[in-house]
């Protein structure tokens, strides 16, 4: 029979499908699950009460208000088996080879659904993929004015019996690719680079070193034309770029994403140290964040900063934390200096966007008074005592010395101008000057195998505390530091917990003096909504009506009690949140989407 209109048609993909669709499925275990204690109670209340979260929805229907998507970590798996085992990575049905302890009665997770399988060790089917683009294809290319992307396309090298391939992650970034250019063919999309989308795992070298070269065109070519033709020659050399992605209406500007590619400041790439020495590839990445900083001042551009692996002191070493916090807080020079260097105008970083970890949640970045008033080796003396930067923000602001001639011959180049440009000598980065070794874990992202689907998953406990802390820290300030900014992790398309993203509501245009949020400059946050797919539910139907294949969970202002997604709201939030034990376990829950 034939799907009726807006439903999901299966039997004509968007992207080929490893099996054929099976019929109705009812996962009696994975039930059983599912409706234990507090697993998925809160998800489960939402599915049920769609307009759980509807309060709010005349108060951003203004005009002056836009939309964009942010979607991360769709870990595409052509390989994942509809029936297959969660032993397997969803790689195979059984009978293959198992643990000799293996009972299939007490494994809900033993058999795989058709759009994945929630709280297992598997990626996302292609079937959940096309799914996803389907519906955002007809219910938000026509609301949206961009879509932020923050990679992790290749699937995880969890299976001995297929070890994952540099081709494999390229594969995968060409299905997500195809998917979203699918969805959105008039709207700008912003794609990333993940710790997934290179071979080996979290492992990238420097720019100049052939596997780099390599990584960075194979992943342009694969998201063709999503990186800009003048941009190709910078992402060619270290893996990001610079789009706009927006014009304001009525007035100058707009909106400028800077894709940034975090794996140069990732502790876990042994590939790379920190960002103390003069070529460390990692510093000449804060060194072009300042260039684009000041190009948008001289444009009358805002920033969006986009990136996978969130920034913060486990996942950074220690002198690329300091040094993005530092860049993304402060004050830039103008176009045109003056005697000090100094100025009193922000740039305006209206949002910083990333993945990587699976969860729903927020932080704080910003400097501390040690590094605000730094007395680091690196500051070099200069006759005017008034100038604080450092010695590269000083070529940056002046096009001189080694970030100059970058300036001038990859980050200014166009197209034609790069086939001349010299690349930097191949050298043994494992040499170079790093931070001290600090012990470090990536809990957030391993998967944990599910045996026994009547044992609670173990997820990091210490993720939210660790959160707390910092609010903690950042509160005890008084004032708090007029130098922070606010990172938010989405959660991710990969059934870990659920498939999930986030629309984000910002506003485009200035309302008139004295209409909601005319105090606040255009670009700023207002809320967001977080949407997801009960897969539990799906995998259960024969048609899928592919307009409410995902359905929104809660909106942040309706569930936290807050006006907009300003610095000072956050901090009044944070206030509240620490003070309120009832709040912290609402945290808590929403951060892994209701699975604690």
């Amino acid at each position: 029979m034939a799907a009726h209109k807006g439903q999901l048609r299966e039997t004509t993909p968007l992207l080929p499908t490893h099996s054929k669709r099976r019929g109705k499925r009812v996962f009696a275990a994975v039930a059983a699950v599912l409706a234990a204690g507090s697993l998925f109670s809160y998800l489960l209340l939402a599915y049920c009460n769609p307009g759980i979260a509807d309060t709010s929805s005349k108060r951003l229907s203004s005009a002056a208000v836009g939309r964009y998507l942010h979607i991360t970590d769709m870990h595409v798996d052509p390989n994942y088996m509809e029936g297959a085992t969660t032993y397997s990575q969803c790689h195979r049905r059984p009978p293959h080879v198992l643990p000799p302890d293996y009972d299939s009665a007490k494994d809900g997770h033993a058999h795989t659904g058709r759009f994945g399988i929630p709280l297992a060790k598997c990626d996302s089917p292609i079937a959940l993929i096309n799914a996803t683009s389907e519906h955002l294809r007809r219910e938000w290319a026509h609301k949206l004015d961009f879509v932020i992307w923050t990679g992790d396309s290749g699937r995880h090298d969890g299976d001995p019996e297929q070890p994952r391939t540099f081709d494999q992650i390229i594969k995968g970034n060409d299905i997500a690719s195809a998917a979203l250019r699918s969805a959105f063919k008039k709207i700008p999309v912003v794609p990333n680079i993940g710790n997934n989308d290179v071979s080996p795992h979290n492992e990238l070298a420097a720019p100049g070193h052939k596997r780099a070269r390599k990584t960075f065109r194979a992943l342009e070519r694969s998201w063709h034309p999503l990186v800009p033709k003048d941009q190709v020659p910078t992402f060619h050399y270290g893996g990001y770029f610079a789009k706009d992605v927006v014009d304001y209406d009525g007035r100058k500007g707009g909106i400028t994403a800077l894709s940034l590619n975090t794996i140069y400041w990732y502790r876990a790439n042994a590939k790379v140290g920190g960002c103390r020495a003069k070529d460390s590839p990692g510093l000449a990445q804060l060194a072009w964040i300042r260039y684009q900083m000041r190009r948008a001042r001289m444009r009358s551009r805002d920033i969006i900063l986009l990136g996978h692996v969130l920034p913060n002191r486990d996942n950074y070493r220690p002198s690329c934390y300091h040094g993005y916090a530092r860049t993304v807080t402060q004050t830039v020079p103008p176009p045109a200096l003056n005697s000090s260097g100094s100025s009193d105008e922000l740039v305006n970083v209206h949002a910083q966007l990333f993945g990587h970890s699976n969860v729903d949640v927020w932080a704080f970045v910003g400097q501390e008074a040690k590094w605000i008033n730094s007395h680091d080796p690196l500051l070099i003396a200069t006759e005017n005592v008034t100038d604080k930067r450092l010695w590269w923000e000083r070529e940056v602001d002046e096009e001189s010395g080694r970030f100059g001639k970058l300036i001038r011959e990859v980050w200014s180049a166009d197209v034609t101008q790069h086939a001349a440009i010299s690349q930097p000598d191949e050298r043994a980065w494992e040499d170079m000057e790093d931070d001290p070794q600090v012990h470090f874990t990536e809990s957030a992202d391993h998967i944990v195998p599910v045996v026994n689907a009547t044992v609670k998953q173990s997820l990091p406990s210490d993720f939210v505390e660790s959160l707390l802390k910092e609010f903690e820290r950042v509160l005890v300030q008084n004032p708090p530091s007029p130098r922070l900014g606010v990172t938010t992790i989405s959660p991710s398309i990969i059934p870990k917990y659920v498939p999930s993203f986030r629309i984000f509501h910002y506003l485009r245009s200035q309302p008139a003096q004295g209409e909601r949020w005319w105090h606040l400059p255009v670009g700023t946050l207002l809320d967001y909504d977080v949407y997801w797919a009960n897969i539990h539910k799906l995998n259960t139907k024969a048609q899928i009506d592919v307009r409410s294949f995902f359905t929104r969970l809660y909106r942040f202002s309706d569930e936290y009690k807050i006006d907009d997604l300003s610095i000072n709201s956050y901090l009044k939030w944070a206030e509240r949140l620490l003070s309120s034990k009832s709040l912290r376990k609402r945290f808590r829950s929403l951060t892994y989407l209701g699975t604690q």
